[in-house]
């Protein structure tokens, strides 16, 4: 039943899988968050619902225009399967927008298989990427991104490594300069603090159980994407090598920003939605494709109800 109606893009599906988030968010809010029910916190749960419903179609946009699926509904399925995986009460309405936007600098990044335009897609890359750290600071580990789209992309213009230093040096300016503007000085935050390892945040079951299970699914799912494309040549499977490093990417900042959070494991969604999508259409046997789903989609519910 869920191949069936998700084994072609239609608008319907997403109102499916909205109404599934909301379903979850609206548990995860009145169940387990302590943000009170304020008409504050009210629009702070409707935001982040919508941000993310958003981002939904926005990754629904970039894997129909770079080619990373076929004409199907399993990357968006995915993509909102693992975002269930998270509660919503520990997510910040900060970071959240710092995935939307990071998400658009990915869809520039991928376009650089064109070659078209290549300096702008940077610039415009890394401005995204540099707001979202403005946004929450953990996104600022999303950089290393870039400079992976020039190395697989075009690496041969010298001109391309310096790009990015522009775009961020421009955020800066504007940053710094609003600052002053509004302030009346500069922020007097620019000092270096000690960096400790520090898991916390991941020792009660409501946080574990899900970092687990996506580091889990992450070791298995990746390596199985790649290992599909084995007999393509290099040169045609640039996008997916991308993934792979997006993937690994997320992990290096889900474990890079301390204390950890949370939070930082929305970027993983994205990569690790792709290579899922990707190992459903490759298998033929309905019946387990019909299993899996069904599993992807109680399990958020599931490990509700034991946590």
């Amino acid at each position: 039943m869920l191949t069936r109606i998700f084994a072609t893009s239609k608008p319907l599906n997403f109102l499916w899988v909205s109404l599934y988030l909301l379903l979850i968010f609206a548990l995860d809010w009145f169940y387990t968050c302590n943000r009170g029910y304020d008409i504050w916190a009210i629009l702070e749960f409707l935001s982040m619902s919508g941000l993310l419903i958003f981002s939904i179609l926005l990754v629904d946009f970039i894997v129909r225009k770079n080619e990373l699926s076929k004409k199907n509904s399993f990357v968006v399925v995915a993509y909102s399967f693992l975002l269930a995986m998270i509660p919503i009460s520990k997510l910040e309405l900060t970071g959240v927008v710092a995935h939307v936007l990071v998400l658009m600098a990915i869809r520039r990044i991928i376009s650089l298989q064109s070659l078209k335009s290549v300096k702008k897609k940077l610039y415009d890359a890394t401005f995204w990427i540099a707001i979202a750290a403005l946004a929450w600071y953990g996104a600022g580990g999303i950089l290393l991104l870039v400079f992976v789209g020039v190395l697989l992309f075009d690496a041969s213009d010298y001109r391309n490594w310096l790009v990015p230093f522009f775009a961020v040096l421009t955020v800066g300016i504007i940053y710094l300069a609003g600052f002053w503007v509004i302030n009346d000085q500069l922020p007097q935050y620019f000092q270096l603090q000690d960096w400790n390892f520090d898991l916390s945040e991941f020792k009660s079951m409501q946080t574990a159980w899900p970092a687990a299970y996506l580091l889990a699914l992450s070791a298995v799912v990746v390596p199985a994407y790649w290992l599909g494309f084995r007999k393509i040549m290099l040169i045609r499977k640039k996008r997916q090598l991308f993934i792979v490093f997006a993937a690994i990417v997320a992990w290096l900042v889900a474990f890079g920003v301390q204390p950890a959070q949370t939070q930082s494991l929305i970027f993983l969604m994205f990569p690790l939605g792709v290579a899922l999508a990707n190992l459903t259409e490759r298998n033929q046997q309905r019946p387990i494709t019909e299993i899996l789903l069904w599993a992807f989609l109680l399990l958020p519910f599931a490990a509700r109800t034991v946590i």
